[in-house]
């Protein structure tokens, strides 16, 4: 579809330069600095904190890709069950010395539960210098373009949308009339699909230089996705209109450059139409197969339909992005061997790899295909994201952890696997080969002065990953968090008592290293019997199980207000924030985010600003899981409206 009614018929397969084509390259061009040049600022934006991570090396290095790790000084590494079952710290007088080098250590006073006051050496701590960001730079703006305009946008990605938007708009429309000049759109959407690609992919340039994980880029793939679709059908159904009026349908789809034309329109058609939330959400296998063949078949489809010397560097640029993806996901791709536990009281698998024990940073995730004929005929080559549960480079740990929620028919049928050995009998956990897919972290934690971290349901995958990290960094001497809050809710309180020696151990732990740690748990259903609570009866100093809603305001505010207190006691040289991260559903980090706002602003300011780190609860609902679990998906969105204290 590269002939306009004023121009003569293509006679080979090599399309022509359209009409006005030198405006219209000026224009791509034009378009094209534009956005190179706010990507440039979004990097000299980011340029601080890149430079303060790569003033520790280790920051950097350790997470380029998923490995072994064994420690000199371990011991033996426990089973996955022993992990959730008994925590692994003994509070002995001489487990509770984290480090004996005095040459390098400052002498702590701290007392464990259930013993004397034991002074303790600890590292000097040397955390990466901590750079604010423009949120806490300009509370005032960041305040307004937080606030919520739907679920899951708001008033800054509306804004950037619009502004994109009128960019491609006067790309498509100066001097040039759509429906008689549609040449113009079908340039202007062959244009982005390199920018539709980078944001897409695992491994991009946009995140390597602004800090931004992929998945916080989706947004921007859909938006600049869909807008690629609406000008390919604007330019296809132009173009269709003039050869049905003037009676030259049938010969015209018969040129090879109009059939190229219309197979890219068909893929472009197929990327939108499955990849709709309700079907991407329902069925997402097939959205995932189809987007991938898609998207392939399109990139060669608009190679062969574009004018030889205007699409064709947008077709291979596009093209380069995604096979330096994949080639970078084949890289990073590791076979090992998996342990599977099941865990009855959430429906959930705990899925360890003893054999990986590093690369990551706390709330990254991978990808897992589960190699078994037990995940059904195709179910083995299926990959599913999650997030990382366990801390990497965790010498008393099981190596990588997932906790994998059955929410879906993959994760109902590894939930079965859990339960059965290879032949059928029924079993506490078994072991399997597992395809793990894991990129770079960016995130860093450690230079906070404190954290609050928020979960809901499955979202105490970060929790647990996040909290363990901030501990491990502290014993190692890289942290400035002195005060963590975890607050988990959960529907049945029966749900903490797998996870009951790990929170154990991890506040035994924060103790021992003169982190104060506190953990909230609130339930939102009755329990079914009494017998929910016998192996709650004795609940460690520092947990709390309480029904009802999460009091995430005066949790919020008693972990501002003790902050500050330690700076004003001379105790702390100077603070660097607060680090707020949910994982869960969309709502609550949009609740947590207004909580955030009504902290008083001399207290924002005062305490180095409060700066809010969203994850996603990875993983994907059937169709009849999603039309079950709606009620009380939204029950679980109401819980969480109201913050407004701690009661």
């Amino acid at each position: 579809m590269a002939s306009t009614s004023a121009s003569p018929r293509p006679s080979s397969s090599s399309p022509p330069a359209p009409p006005g084509a030198n405006l219209t390259v000026q224009l791509l061009f034009h378009v094209d600095i534009l956005l190179l040049s706010f990507l440039g600022l979004c990097f000299l934006i980011a340029v601080p904190r890149m430079l303060a991570r790569l003033t520790h090396m280790s920051e950097w290095t350790d997470v380029l890709y998923l490995r072994s790790y064994r420690d000199g000084s371990s011991g033996r590494r426990g089973s996955s069950e022993d992990t959730l079952r008994r925590p692994r710290i003994d509070k002995t007088n001489s487990e509770l010395t984290v480090n004996k080098r005095e040459s390098q250590a400052e002498v702590i006073e701290v007392q464990p539960m259930g013993s004397s006051r034991q002074t303790l050496s600890l590292p000097v701590q040397t955390p990466p210098k901590h750079v604010p960001t423009l949120s806490t730079i300009f509370p005032g703006i960041s305040w307004l373009l937080s606030m919520s305009v739907r679920l899951g946008y708001t008033v800054g990605k509306l804004l950037l949308m619009l502004a994109y938007l009128g960019v491609m708009l006067y790309a498509g429309i100066y001097k040039s009339n759509p429906f008689t000049n549609p040449t113009r759109a079908g340039l202007v959407a062959t244009s982005q699909i390199p920018l539709v690609f980078v944001v897409a992919t695992k491994n991009n340039v946009v995140s390597a230089l602004t800090g931004y994980g992929y998945e916080k880029l989706n947004w921007i793939h859909r938006f600049v996705g869909r807008f690629i679709v609406l000008a390919v059908n604007v330019h296809a159904l132009s173009f269709m209109y003039e050869f049905a009026t003037a009676g030259t349908w049938k010969e015209d789809t018969q040129h090879p450059l109009i059939r190229w034309g219309l197979l890219a329109l068909v893929c472009m058609d197929l990327l939108f139409l499955f990849s709709i939330s309700v079907f991407r959400q329902m069925f997402y296998n097939v959205f995932y197969i189809t987007h991938v063949i898609s998207a392939v078949v399109m990139l060669a489809a608009v190679w062969k339909h574009a004018p030889a010397n205007i699409g064709w560097p947008y077709a291979a640029a596009a093209v380069a992005v995604y096979g330096l993806d994949r080639g970078l996901r084949i890289v990073r791709t590791r076979v090992a061997v998996a342990h599977l536990q099941p865990i009855s009281e959430m429906r959930m698998v705990r899925l360890s790899i003893p054999k990986i024990g590093a690369g990551w940073r706390a709330g990254d995730h991978v990808r897992i295909k589960v190699l078994s004929t037990g995940m059904g005929p195709f179910g083995w080559a299926e990959s599913h994201p999650f997030t990382i549960a366990s801390t990497s480079k965790d010498s008393e740990g099981d190596g990588l952890v997932l906790l994998c929620k059955q929410a879906g028919d993959w994760t109902a049928k590894l939930y079965d696997l859990a339960q059965s050995d290879s032949d059928g009998k029924p079993t506490a956990g078994r072991r399997v080969h597992v395809l793990v897919d894991g990129g770079p972290g960016l995130a860093m934690i450690n230079g906070f002065s404190a954290a609050m971290i928020v979960a809901g349901g499955s979202g105490i995958s970060y929790g647990l990953g996040t909290v363990g990290e901030l501990l491990q960094k502290t014993a190692d001497g890289h942290s400035a968090v002195r005060f963590i809050e975890l607050a988990w809710s959960i529907q049945d309180p029966a749900s903490l008592g797998p996870f009951l020696p790990v929170l154990t151990a991890f506040l035994v732990r924060a103790e021992s290293l003169g982190v104060t740690l506190r953990v909230s748990v609130s339930y939102t259903r009755a329990p079914r019997s009494d017998a929910a609570f016998f192996a709650l009866k004795a609940l460690p100093e520092g947990l709390t199980l309480l029904p009802g809603r999460p009091g995430i305001a005066g949790i919020l505010e008693g972990l501002v207000n003790r902050t500050l207190d330690l700076h004003d006691s001379k105790a702390d040289k100077g603070l660097t924030g607060v680090l707020v991260g949910v994982c869960g559903p969309v709502a609550l980090g949009e609740s947590v985010s207004r909580t955030v706002r009504t902290i008083p602003r001399d207290k924002f300011k005062a305490v180095g600003g409060i700066e809010i780190h969203e994850e996603s609860v990875y993983g994907y609902l059937s169709w009849r899981q999603r039309a079950d679990g709606l009620l009380q998906e939204l029950r679980m969105v109401d819980r969480f409206i109201d913050c407004r204290g701690g009661e």
